[in-house]
């Protein structure tokens, strides 16, 4: 029974993987949208940051703009050379500060644009994954129930099958299956198939002559012989 069994495992365990294969594809495309998302509303509260900051900028230009005003003014009402200087230290001064502003101003709008074209860009790859999503979704679900149903039926025919092997071999089987994704391999030619490791002489004619099963001394799977693939190692 175990060489009807672990071909009957081997494909469910291909299901398996096709299974795994086929969410991951979705729910990679799915992952991409979501951190895109992500990235957009970050961009998006950045934006407001630096915009509100460019607006306080902009108005505190304003207000060195008029003071710059008052200080002509008041250059022009001197009446000594001492008030003269004192406001043309204040002239320099204002001039230096909004200099500064205006630089300010100015990275923070360079700063605002970079960021519209990233958000911009990022809004075109939501859209991309969305219509993805909309495009292999329905066949990813179609896809998934078909493996599932083919699944199920060879996990049925897999249970009968079980149901013939006496239950401490079917637990042994299962244990190992555990561990090394499959719990059998077949005797051929002196060698596991499994791990193509040689089995030494008196095991291999002890299980091909008394048709018993033992483990290979290397992987531990359970040895069987398939009458029409083996043939007896040489003595």
């Amino acid at each position: 029974m175990l060489k009807v069994l672990v071909p009957a495992d081997e494909e469910i365990r291909k299901l398996d993987l096709e299974l795994v294969k086929e969410r991951d594809a979705l729910e990679g495309v799915k992952k991409d949208l979501a951190n895109v998302r992500e990235k957009i509303e970050q961009e998006r509260q950045q934006y407001d940051v630096i915009e509100a900051d460019r607006g306080a900028r902009i108005q505190e230009g304003r207000v060195m703009q008029q003071q710059l005003e008052r200080s002509r003014e008041k250059l022009n009402r001197t009446r000594n050379e001492k008030e003269s200087n004192a406001v043309q230290r204040e002239l320099e001064e204002t001039r230096k500060l909004l200099r500064d502003v205006e630089d300010a101003v100015g990275k923070r709008s360079l700063e605002l644009d970079e960021l519209r074209k990233s958000i911009i860009d990022h809004e075109e790859q939501e859209a991309g994954f969305i219509a993805r999503i909309g495009e292999t979704e329905g066949a990813v679900s179609a896809r998934l129930q078909q493996i599932e149903a083919e699944r199920s039926e060879k996990a049925r025919a897999r249970d009968e099958i079980a149901k013939k092997l006496p239950a401490p071999l079917l637990r042994k089987y299962d244990q190992i299956r555990a561990k090394r994704t499959s719990g059998a391999a077949r005797l051929e030619g002196g060698r596991c198939k499994a791990c193509n490791m040689s089995i030494p002489p008196q095991l291999s004619q002890r299980i091909v002559r008394a048709d018993v099963l033992e483990p290979c001394p290397s992987c531990n799977r359970l040895l069987y012989i398939d009458a029409q693939a083996s043939t007896p190692p040489a003595s």
